[in-house]
């Protein structure tokens, strides 16, 4: 749970202080529309997290276990197309706060950079026992 508030804080702060750099893709808005917009970015992500779940499932499931390698192919393709699906879903969803002026390279940059930060978040910490 802390890593997920971690995340919503960080992306936060990449849409606040990042995002005037990348080209291609407008914030405006104070720190409350880019909580907003995290929420937003993150909640969509995780939605998509699923959808990707439910149709490696479903292919592996139906070629019983043969589909393993187009399953795992699929998977990759989508890890690191789903950021920019849900940079350009939180476009549609609050346009008063990100603007996506153009798929390439702005969403593009956008999506990888905001992929690569969820990716850090989520790698395993390593316990002492």
């Amino acid at each position: 749970m802390a890593r997920f508030f971690l995340r919503l804080l960080l992306v936060a702060l990449v849409l606040l202080y990042v995002f005037p750099v990348v080209d291609g893709v407008r914030f405006t808005g104070d720190l409350i529309g880019a909580a907003a917009a995290s929420t937003t970015f993150n909640l969509i992500l995780i939605g998509l997290e699923w959808l990707l779940a439910a149709i490696v499932f479903g292919v592996n499931i139906g070629t019983l276990g043969l589909g393993v390698i187009l399953a795992s192919g699929i998977r990759f393709l989508m890890t690191g197309i789903a950021p920019v699906v849900a940079l350009v879903g939180t476009a549609q969803v609050l346009p008063g706060a990100v603007q996506v002026v153009s798929l390439f390279p702005g969403a593009l940059a956008g999506g990888l950079l905001l992929g690569a930060l969820v990716w850090l978040t989520a790698l395993p910490v390593k316990r002492r026992r």
